[in-house]
This record gives C-alpha cells, sequence and structure tokens, in this order.
C-alpha cells in the first residue's frame, strides 16, 4: 500500500516536498490575506471553501503517481504562493473590505476592457514564458520541459481566474455606481 511512497527516488520526495510547500504556501497565505475568501479570485475555492482549500494538499502526492504532473502542479503552487504573498502586505494592512472598496474604486474610474487587456497581456508573458522553456527542453521526456507545462498553465489560470475576478469587479461596481 506504501510501495508507491517506499519505493521512489529521491528527486520524487523533493518534487512532492516542494509541491506541499507550494499548497501550503497558497493556502496560508490566501488565509492572511483573505479569510472570508472575498478576495479570492479562483471562483472554485471561493465557492467550496476552506475545506476544499485545505483538501487540496493531497495533490502533494501527485509526483509519486505521475512525475511529470508534479512536476507542473509544483511549479503552479509555488507560483501561485509568490505571487499572493508579494501583494500580500498591502491586502492584509487594508484588510479585505478597505481592498475590496478600492478595487472597486478602480473598476469604477477605469473601462473592463482595459484590465482585461492588461491582465491577458500580462498572462500571455508568462505562458510565452513556459512556451519558451518547453521549447529549449528539447523533448517531453525530461523535467525542464514539465517545468515549462507548469509555467503555462500557472499563465493560464492567472488570465483565467484574473478575467473571471474583473468581470465580478466590474459587475460590481456598476452596481454600486449611483
Amino acid at each position: 500500500m506504501t510501495a508507491w511512497f517506499l519505493d521512489a527516488d529521491g528527486f520524487t520526495h523533493t518534487i512532492a516536498a516542494l509541491l506541499l510547500l507550494g499548497r501550503l504556501g497558497d493556502i496560508v497565505g490566501t488565509r492572511l490575506i483573505t479569510p472570508t475568501l472575498r478576495l479570492e479570485t479562483n471562483p472554485v475555492v471561493r465557492h467550496l471553501g476552506w475545506r476544499f482549500g485545505w483538501a487540496s494538499v493531497a495533490i502533494a502526492s501527485l509526483p509519486y503517481f505521475m512525475l511529470s504532473m508534479g512536476i507542473a502542479a509544483m511549479v503552479v503552487s509555488l507560483m501561485v504562493s509568490g505571487s499572493n504573498l508579494m501583494r500580500g502586505w498591502t491586502l492584509r494592512a487594508l484588510g479585505e473590505a478597505d481592498s475590496e472598496a478600492l478595487m472597486l474604486r478602480v473598476a469604477a474610474r477605469s473601462q473592463r476592457r482595459t484590465a482585461l487587456a492588461f491582465l491577458i497581456s500580462g498572462a500571455a508573458f508568462i505562458v510565452i514564458a513556459g512556451v519558451v522553456l518547453m521549447w529549449l527542453s528539447g523533448s517531453m521526456r525530461v523535467p525542464s520541459f514539465w517545468f515549462g507545462v507548469g509555467i503555462v498553465i500557472y499563465g493560464v489560470g492567472m488570465a483565467l481566474h484574473g478575467t473571471a475576478y474583473v468581470v465580478r469587479l466590474f459587475r460590481q461596481a456598476s452596481v454600486a455606481a449611483p
């Protein structure tokens, strides 16, 4: 029953440990920034709540079953954690209500297509970086290829979740406008 764990090599254990670190970083960072998930951009997490977030830690076992996808998931988790924590200090200092109010004011003074253009353009550069790494890897059989896949998934996820957040934000701003 535990052979999948006991028979794994050091590389697989390292990827699993880094994936676990990334998941924990994402969860703890999110918890520090938005305890009620009011500012969460992932609609699935917003809907399913903290139990789902904590259950997602189980994905740290993925490298033991499919190392390539474990590498990709590790990259996504580490990058999400990094992104959350880099902006976390401002959101935490303002608090959820003030952070949301600020974003609603920004949305009220902007245009949705401008916000989406910046968001999607930024995500596109991340995707391009991942595709270049995949190309430079030369083969799907090397770990760096799957690292590139993780970067692509992260960029696509940022675009999708960011778009959903921007659309929701602009919808709320238009309702709140006098």
